[in-house]
């Protein structure tokens, strides 16, 4: 979607809602799958092989741990269409809300190629700042000017 869309839902519906891209979790979910498979075999053949002990076979192990947790995260996002990102009148909500006048900045996207977001800081140090990822909008950089133009309406 573009910023053109965005402001004419927010003014219609007066919200827009931004769930998960079901496209982009599906291939996560093959990717974090196969890695999950691969890694359950080369432990098994290890395993047969001289037991897992060491270092190499804690590292086998854990790998295996951090993908059979991506590929449960991922499927409970896939069947529970869940987070979804909501930009209304009041603020953003994802999970929690945050207030138009609870925002201090929206930051400029960040992270690895693959896993970008957006984060939203709130002006109380002890509230954790909201991240808006690629998992629920493709051109993080639009939002992020978007998001901008309406803490700035927010504020006069």
């Amino acid at each position: 979607m573009s910023v053109e869309t965005w402001t004419s839902e927010l003014e219609s519906k007066g919200s827009v809602v931004f769930a998960p891209r079901r496209g982009r979790l599906a291939v996560r979910l093959a990717g974090f799958g196969l890695l999950m498979v691969l890694s359950a075999w080369t432990n098994v053949d290890h395993l047969r092989a001289d037991g897992i002990s060491g270092a190499l076979g804690v590292l086998r192990l854990t790998a295996l741990a951090a993908f059979v947790y991506g590929t449960g995260l991922t499927v409970y996002q896939l069947v529970a269409n869940r987070p979804v990102i909501t930009v209304d009148s009041e603020g953003i909500t994802r999970g929690r809300s945050l207030r138009w006048s609870a925002i201090t900045s929206i930051d400029e996207p960040s992270g690895w190629p693959l896993a970008r977001a957006v984060q939203v800081n709130p002006a109380d140090r002890r509230t954790r700042p909201i991240s808006i990822p690629q998992d629920n909008v493709e051109d993080l950089e639009a939002l992020a000017r978007w998001l901008r133009e309406l803490l700035e309406e927010h504020r006069d």
